[in-house]
């Protein structure tokens, strides 16, 4: 399969053959017999005792003979369970040596491929155990213990030494313990497989360091020095790359289904103007709102000759007459000759309802209704395709609160309620509103012999005085009360004035009664600056608002399969990932120190002070390679025959 040259060791293998030998001693199934001795007795006790005797020995052979062949059953079966048991726990375990031997044999088959050897002398390529897995080149290894041997240190490893001439390394470490092997191989055209290639490509690559000190072009630097060679002793240091080889794995399959197709919105802008809120209608910049003309009622009175007026009464005044006899009530109180007496006035409405618990009379009028502000009416969850757009109004609106795991999406709903109003300073009370008025109210005295005061306080009446005896009184004229006393008496009576009632038009609080009798309520219009509506085109669904609206349809999709390596290349139902190449050092023949890319003898010409640098320096690497593909190195388009 391959061939070995000239290696450092040779091992000679020699066959052993073990044989086993199974030796069973067969007892005969037979009597042996036993000849007697011939005896000169012949008494009868003695030949029956003899006979006895040889009984026993007869006995006792045949049970030894059982106990040999139960031994040698024993042992058998025990060699019998030791070999299954073995075979058992050995599984795919293998010992150092035959893993080493398997790595061998891959490699070998797999550098056969001229592209995948080294081309210059002492170049070495390096693939690790995970990338001849991962290649499907060889197995998952374990040793002896079943431990599963290192991916990542395990290797195998190509150096060319001459034209033909290879040196194949095999590092195996599992479990702890680790071995290598290196073995001189030759691949010449018989034993060489695929196309050949001797192009090199010129590489090259910025590398930053932190060098402190920096040479001229042609010296070395050595610390504080820059040291100069003989060009004999300069050569290219060797690169070692890491071969990664090709690998072929099954494609991932996305079956049919469905996907969102997303659009910017349609965003339209709109010129400044003049907004008013509900209920009221734009003129220029004001909004006009009419409301109710009420009506408040409005009396006078009036009063005859000789009266003057005082609320609802007029008041007449004479002097009264001297009597030596006093005048007395029974009840009241005495005023102008006649007994003065007191009662509770009733009330009616002229205009309106009676209110009995606040002495008061009131118009009612019906509400009018305005819409409330927002109010958070809970959550709702609808899936994630429906239009939510249908649901919303001016009194609905839903906001997004949380996207949820099963394809639903979760809102925050709000609403706005009519609401009733009543005009300032009145009462709503059910569903009408009260207005409380003082002119609606007309007092009254329920006894017709009572009268109501000009103030509207009371109700009274005046009764006949009644006479006593004494040293001379003054008495007023029938009607009249008295007031005051001795010669300063003077008498007065109330009279119901004349009454005249008329109706004057007024507005509720904030609106303003115009000439032609209407009542109207005027505040500046909202200037609304520029704004920016947000749409989405025909045939796409809107969620969000404003600038956070996003326009989307949900649209089928057929099955494929894709490669989740973005370097990889679908092939049908499988992905080729490519054979990577990278460059991880260099190194140097013996007698050569190793400077960057170069490789030097020590046998300095000529020595000078190094510059000291202020930072990182940036300087170019170039190599040699025979991939143009090398990761972190760019080809410069330059190529040469190897």
């Amino acid at each position: 399969m391959y061939e070995e040259k000239e290696p450092a060791k040779k091992v000679k293998k020699e066959k052993v053959k073990r044989e086993k030998k199974f030796f069973n001693k067969s007892t005969s199934s037979k009597e042996k017999k036993v000849k007697e001795p011939k005896t000169q007795t012949n008494t009868t006790s003695s030949s029956q005792e003899k006979k006895k005797s040889l009984k026993v020995l007869s006995f006792r052979a045949d049970y030894v003979s059982v106990l040999i062949r139960f031994g040698i059953f024993l042992v058998f079966a025990f060699v019998v369970i030791f070999i299954v048991t073995k075979v058992r726990n050995s599984g795919d375990a293998k010992t150092f040596t035959e893993n080493m031997e398997q790595m061998k044999e891959v490699a070998y088959v797999y550098y056969k491929v001229e592209d995948h050897r080294p081309i210059n002398e002492d170049e070495e390529v390096v693939m690790t155990l995970k990338d001849m897995e991962e290649a499907s080149l060889i197995s998952e290894l374990k040793d002896k213990d079943k431990n599963v041997c290192s991916k990542e240190y395990s290797y195998v490893s190509l150096t060319k030494r001459a034209s033909d001439d290879y040196d194949l390394t095999v590092y195996l470490s599992c479990g702890g313990e680790s071995q290598t092997a290196t073995y001189p191989v030759q691949y010449t055209e018989e034993n060489t497989e695929g196309e050949s290639s001797n192009i090199l490509y010129e590489l090259t690559r910025t590398v930053t360091t932190n060098e402190k000190y920096s040479c001229p072009e042609g010296y070395y630097n050595s610390g504080r020095y820059c040291l100069k060679y003989n060009t004999t002793d300069v050569i290219a240091a060797t690169p070692k790359y890491k071969v990664t080889p090709a690998k072929n794995t099954a494609a991932r399959y996305k079956a049919s289904g469905y996907e969102y197709e997303y659009i910017d919105p349609i965003v339209t802008t709109n010129t400044a103007s003049y907004e008013c809120p509900s209920g009221y209608t734009l003129n220029g910049k004001l909004c006009i709102k009419e409301g109710t003309v009420k009506y408040r009622s409005s009396t006078t009175y009036s009063c005859p000759e000789g009266g003057t007026p005082s609320g609802s009464r007029c008041l007449f005044t004479t002097y009264p007459s001297y009597s030596s006899s006093q005048p007395y009530c029974r009840r009241g109180t005495l005023l102008n000759g006649s007994c003065y007496v007191t009662t509770d006035y009733s009330f009616r409405c002229l205009t309106g309802s009676k209110d009995s618990t606040m002495n008061s009379c009131y118009i009612t009028y019906s509400p009018r209704e305005e819409l409330s502000d927002w109010l958070f009416d809970g959550k709702v969850t609808y899936s994630e395709d429906y239009d939510i757009s249908r649901l919303e109004n001016e009194k609905r609106m839903y906001d997004i609160d949380e996207y949820l795991d099963n394809g639903k999406i979760r809102y925050n709903r709000y609403i706005r309620k009519y609401v009733k109003k009543c005009d300032d300073g009145d009462e709503l009370r059910g569903s009408t509103c009260r207005h409380y008025d003082d002119s609606y109210i007309e007092k009254y005295c329920s006894n017709s012999d009572y009268h109501l005061t000009s103030d509207g306080s009371e109700c009274y009446t005046l009764e006949e005085v009644r006479y006593k005896e004494t040293s001379g009184t003054y008495e007023c004229p029938s009607g009249y009360r008295r007031r005051g006393n001795g010669s300063s008496i003077t008498c007065y009576k109330y009279e119901s004035a004349t009454k005249s009632t008329s109706q004057t038009p007024y507005c509720s609080y904030g609106y303003d009664l115009t000439s032609n009798g209407k009542c109207l309520r005027t505040i500046e219009a909202t200037l609304v600056e520029e704004n920016v509506e947000y749409s989405c085109p025909e045939g796409y669904t809107s969620r969000g608002r404003g600038s956070n609206i996003s326009c989307y349809k949900k649209t089928s999709t057929d099955s494929y399969y894709y490669c989740t390596n973005s370097k990889a290349t679908l092939s049908g139902t499988r992905c080729i990932v490519p054979e990577t190449t990278t460059f991880l050092s260099y190194s140097c023949p013996l007698g050569y120190d190793l400077s960057g890319n170069q490789c030097i003898k020590e046998n300095v010409t000529e020595r000078i002070l190094a510059t000291e640098n202020d930072g990182p320096v940036s300087k170019e690497e170039v190599i040699w390679s025979k991939t143009k593909d090398l990761e972190g190195w760019t080809w410069t388009g330059n190529t040469k025959e190897a």
